[in-house]
């Protein structure tokens, strides 16, 4: 940290802010046939704490859990609020970029009971991260016009998209962001790479995003699917880690590049930055500087546009993004939708496109997916009409033998006031998809963009307990008359950016109250319970275990498990 200059790290100390009352915790009941089996071993304070800002007016704070002990969670305090986490990172935003802020973090148990604070303190504005290589210019995600409609074209449903604060969020099943800066190869830097990809995000939360790398004429498809298309190159990013994967054509070398990268799962709400970084000879992916991924290839381009690719995502926030390589300026381009085709035996109509969407336009490129009623696509010569002039179609190479990818490049302006688009082949086509690429001139109107609705700001989650019950000597099947059962109510670590206040865990049989624990504000965690079943009636028995907020406006949390005794 010692880049970090002025910086005032005191790590470890005990710092007292704040404290905040707390609603009085219910009485704790146990029915006479239950036993609570404890935990006797208290949170133990968190260490090796570190802290970077992904801006000036914000800090991002890890910790390891002592003694690798994964814990219940964690309280995280600074002088601006307090929150529940159950990640091992927090994101504090809204700070003075110039002023010392000092964050405590506890360890939390099942019980609700504290661990002694760890503590560190930095200035945001001099722990600002600005990473490997400062690029410019930035594209910033930080309102209304965060997707500049000359630098942005969206493929997919823009319904997905909205303002969560003031961060871009992408939440739907399938959506693709295409920059319209070109990423050129340029001459090494001076730690190799030839160009770069630079995403802040906190995500994903689900899913898969890719960093997709596309050259000519691939730029143009709609929605990127698998098998990608020849010479494509993207970075696939889950949960759970980082990936390369290519379409055919692209070269495999020699060089073995050691990943010695770990990172947790990403935490919603807290800032990452991912690198993608290509080299003469291997491609490499690095988050906040750690190589989590490599290639061994050689890309077989030098120019290529880059595209954010997402599927099955739920909140992904955007940060900001940037291109490095050789300069390169914007190349604007806007998509028109097409279709759906209407057929009129061998000839397929796509619809016509509005004037006002050709106005300032210099090209225009038809592109469509289509299939063959037999045989392939591919192997049908097609040709496409745009208003009143015509052009033979070329496919995009593919791996896929079933639907394929044809384009055709009309020059403008188009005498047509509503130019139509049709598709002419020798057997029948079905058009799966289709839509037009506008190539902008310097004197074209800004393109219109999906609006960006405004999204609330996420509130605090309440766990949803998961429930056991399994007897003691017959772990499957119906329980015997006798014993005892070993219920667990356990309340998982989900993705929420803050857990809500815990403030007690209740358990029912059959109806009838049997357990009510006070929980001290916990953020989750473990309880175990021996319940005597000697008694039971033969049949069918329901447990129901709820969740009670500290907040009555959060909703209680509760399942249920059906258990049966057999007959004596």
């Amino acid at each position: 940290m010692a880049w970090l200059g002025g910086l005032a790290l005191v790590a470890g100390a005990v710092v007292v802010l704040r404290q905040e009352t707390t609603p009085p915790e219910p009485p704790r009941f146990l029915d006479g046939r239950v036993q609570l089996v404890p935990d006797d071993v208290p949170p133990k304070r968190p260490s090796e704490l570190r802290v970077v800002a992904p801006d000036r007016t914000s800090l991002r704070v890890t910790w390891t859990a002592t003694d690798g002990v994964t814990h219940d969670g964690f309280e995280v305090r600074w002088p601006g609020g307090v929150r529940l986490v159950q990640a091992v990172e927090a994101e504090l935003t809204d700070l003075d970029p110039d002023a010392a802020t000092t964050v405590e973090v506890r360890a939390v148990d099942a019980l609700g009971r504290r661990s002694e604070p760890a503590a560190v303190t930095a200035v945001p504005s001099l722990a600002l991260d600005t990473g490997p290589e400062v690029l410019r210019p930035v594209d910033v995600f930080d309102g209304p016009g965060s997707l500049d409609p000359r630098r942005w074209r969206v493929f997919g449903d823009g319904g997905c998209l909205g303002l969560r604060g003031r961060r871009l969020e992408v939440g739907c099943h399938s959506l693709d962001l295409q920059s319209n800066v070109p990423l050129r190869l340029g001459p090494p830097a001076a730690d190799g790479a030839l160009g770069r990809v630079v995403l802040t995000t906190d995500g994903p939360d689900s899913g898969e995003l890719f960093v997709a790398l596309l050259p000519e004429p691939c730029q143009d498809l709609g929605r990127l699917l698998r098998p990608f298309p020849p010479d494509v190159l993207a970075l696939r990013i889950t949960p759970h880690g980082a990936n390369f994967e290519t379409g055919p054509g692209v070269p495999t070398t020699s060089r073995v590049i050691d990943v010695g990268g770990t990172a947790p799962p990403p935490t919603p709400g807290v800032r990452h930055r991912w690198e993608l970084r290509v080299l003469p000879d291997a491609v490499v992916a690095l988050r906040d500087g750690q190589v989590l991924a490599t290639a061994s290839v050689a890309v077989p381009w030098r120019v290529a546009r880059p595209r954010l690719v997402f599927r099955g995502v739920r909140q992904t926030r955007l940060d900001s993004f940037a291109v490095g390589g050789a300069p390169s300026e914007p190349v604007p381009a806007s998509v028109v939708p097409l279709g759906p085709g209407t057929r009129d035996g061998t000839v397929t109509g796509l619809g016509g496109v509005p004037r006002e969407r050709l106005v300032g336009a210099r090209t225009a490129r038809v592109v469509a997916s289509v299939v063959a009623v037999s045989g392939k696509a591919r192997d049908v010569p097609v040709v496409v009409e745009f208003g009143d002039r015509t052009a033979p179609a070329a496919f995009l190479p593919s791996g896929d033998d079933t639907e394929s990818v044809l384009y055709a490049d009309f020059p403008l302006p188009e005498s047509s006031p509503s130019p139509e688009v049709r598709l002419h082949a020798e057997r029948q086509l079905l058009v799966n998809a289709a839509h037009l690429v506008v190539a902008d001139g310097d004197d074209a109107p800004r393109r219109p963009l999906p609006r960006l609705a405004d999204l609330r700001h996420p509130e605090a989650e309440l766990p949803r307990p998961d429930v056991v019950v399994v007897h003691e000597s017959a772990p499957d099947g119906p329980f015997p008359p006798r014993g005892r059962a070993r219920l667990v109510v356990a309340l998982p670590a989900g993705a929420a950016r803050e857990v809500a206040p815990v403030r007690a865990v209740e358990v029912d049989l059959d109806g009838q109250r049997l357990v009510v624990l006070p929980t001290g504000g916990s953020a989750g965690g473990r309880h175990e319970f021996l319940l005597d079943v000697t008694g039971l009636a033969a049949g069918g028995h329901r447990v129901q275990a709820r969740v009670v907020p500290v907040d009555q406006r959060v909703g209680v949390q509760s399942s249920e498990r059906v258990f049966e005794i057999r007959p004596r």
